[in-house]
């Protein structure tokens, strides 16, 4: 067996091997060795270089470098203030840090006092609302329900569903949160598909256990 035979087997063996690799950067780098040496191949092998594929894997080649350069450029170090640093490694570690840059740069910090609403029952919710530290009441009819603390989202449900608060929400303690306006944040969403999943995932996940816990509530009461 020659070399470019040799070659051939292992493009082909890594684009069967690529099928297995779940990180994104290792399959754009197994993807680019597997066009490397389908390109080898396809220039020694036959009489006359066969040039259809050798473009076309070239192009393949350009593409996965350009990819693999993004991710590397966002999964650089960048520098955070310590309330970020802490949010990221706690609740946002999925996304890259220039992923979730993106996502602050658009929030703001908001302290909201003791008996301060958040939103309202029956009212437009306008913000999506991240606790990070304090504790927030959930009221339903006026009548107690839940109970918010660090990390968990408020308007979360209306930021899925784009209807009116389910309840009210306020600040049970003094809170400082990370706030967005919906608009801006949703419209982020749509021009990075990446970080809509994450998001999404996040505040479903949270509304979950929230309609989980309600659930065990009302069976106790039972």
């Amino acid at each position: 067996m020659n070399i470019a035979s040799i070659a051939g087997h292992l493009a082909f063996g890594l684009i069967a091997f690529s099928f297995l690799v779940k990180d994104i950067l290792w399959l754009r780098i197994v993807s680019v060795l597997a066009s490397l040496f389908s390109v080898f191949y396809n220039y020694v092998i036959p009489a006359d270089p066969m040039w259809l594929a050798i473009n076309w894997n070239i192009v393949f080649i350009l593409v996965n470098v350009y990819h693999i350069a993004v991710i590397i450029y966002e999964k650089r170090p960048v520098k955070m203030a310590d309330k970020d640093k802490e949010l990221y490694e706690t609740l946002f570690s999925s996304l890259t840090p220039v992923e979730y840059l993106k996502i602050t740069k658009i929030a703001h910090w908001k302290k909201y006092k003791s008996g301060e609403k958040l939103i309202r029952e029956s009212s437009p919710v306008t913000d999506l609302i991240l606790i990070y530290n304090g504790t927030v009441d959930v009221a339903v009819d006026g009548k107690w329900v839940a109970e918010l603390k660090d990390g968990q989202f408020v308007g979360e449900m209306s930021f899925l569903t784009e209807k009116p608060a389910t309840a009210t929400c306020l600040a049970k303690h003094d809170c400082e949160c990370l706030v967005w306006k919906q608009p801006e944040f949703k419209e982020l969403l749509k021009r990075n598909p990446s970080l809509y999943f994450t998001i999404q995932s996040l505040l479903s996940a949270q509304v979950s256990s929230n309609l989980v816990k309600e659930s065990n509530k009302k069976n106790e009461n039972n």
